[in-house]
Order: structure tokens, then sequence, then C-alpha cells
């Protein structure tokens, strides 16, 4: 009868835990690989028609953007109309967003009432940085959030206030911007 070989047992066991571990790599891949996000494209003129209609400021909104930008959300209500967090709105409540290029969202939210909750909300806590951009007829200040990861512009003009917010860079905010038109 033979003897059992000691490094026998060792190759065995290397091979047990390869069938065993490879299937199970196999399958934490699959199960947590991110799909590639599609962006459906709204159309913002019936919102944006309405909102001009009944808005007692300015409404806001991209014009000429390159290609690559796509508008996926708008929204209007009149103050204390349902909103899109199904509360009434805090004053006349206009919203327009787009994906960047870059894959980052920015939105432009415009109200007449409760300028600094607005403000605290949208910039997410952020504080002023000091650097001002003139676009759409608007003076704007730049504010960054506490983690940097968030950056504004907010105008304020005859009780109307209008932040732009996104996760990108203070750069692209401000080209953003120069989009803008309230014509």
């Amino acid at each position: 009868m033979a003897r059992p070989n000691p490094k026998s047992r060792a190759r065995d066991m290397v091979i047990s835990m390869a069938v065993l571990l490879v299937p199970i790599a196999l399958l934490l891949w699959f199960f947590t690989m991110e799909p590639e996000a599609k962006v459906e494209a709204i159309d913002v003129a019936p919102q944006l028609a309405r909102a001009e209609a009944e808005s007692p400021y300015p409404v806001l909104r991209a014009t000429n953007l390159p290609d690559g930008w796509t508008p996926v959300r708008a929204a209007w209500a009149k103050d204390g109309s349902k909103w899109i967090d199904e509360q009434p709105a805090v004053g006349n409540a206009w919203l327009v967003g787009y994906m960047g290029p870059d894959g980052f969202y920015y939105g432009v939210e415009q109200r007449d009432r409760a300028a600094d909750a607005v403000i605290e909300r949208l910039t997410r806590q952020g504080r002023e940085t000091g650097e001002t951009v003139q676009a759409a007829g608007l003076e704007w200040k730049s504010y960054e959030s506490k983690d940097g990861r968030t950056k504004s512009l907010v105008a304020q003009k005859d009780g109307m206030v209008a932040v732009i917010a996104a996760d990108a860079e203070l750069e692209a905010v401000k080209a953003f911007a120069t989009t803008l038109s309230a014509d």
C-alpha cells in the first residue's frame, strides 16, 4: 500500500479552495456591477410656458447649451400649490435641471419667499466664498458646502432668490450660469 504524499494534501486543498472561491468571486462581481445610468431627456417647454405665464419674476432657463447637456427635470408651482416633495410650495417655485456632459446634475431653482431657507437647503448649508459672477443680468455669489462637494451660485433681486447648484467644480457651475437667460 502506498503512503499518502504530504505535498498532495496541500495541492488538493488549494484546488478545492479555487473551486469554491472562483464562483463566489464571479457572483460578487456580477451582482456589484453598476449598470450605466441612462438619462432620459424631458421636454421643459410645457412647465416653462406655465411658469412664464404665472410667475411674478423672470424665469431662468438655459439657452444655447453645447452638445451633451440633457434637460432632466422641470417643475413649477404657485405659492401654496403642491411642489415636487408633495408639500405646499413656499413661494412661487421654479426648478429646471440638466445633466451635464461631465455626468453632474446642474439644478436651477427660483423662489420669491423664504430666501434664507432656500439658500441654506440648496447650497447644502454652504458658505460664501467671496467670488462673484455676472450672468443672466444678475450678480451671483458663490457658495461651497461644508464638505466641499457642492458648489452653488446665489442671486437675489427684488424679493426673488435663484440658486444654481451642482457637485461639480465652481468654474463649471459659473460656465453653466452664463447660459442662463430670462428672455
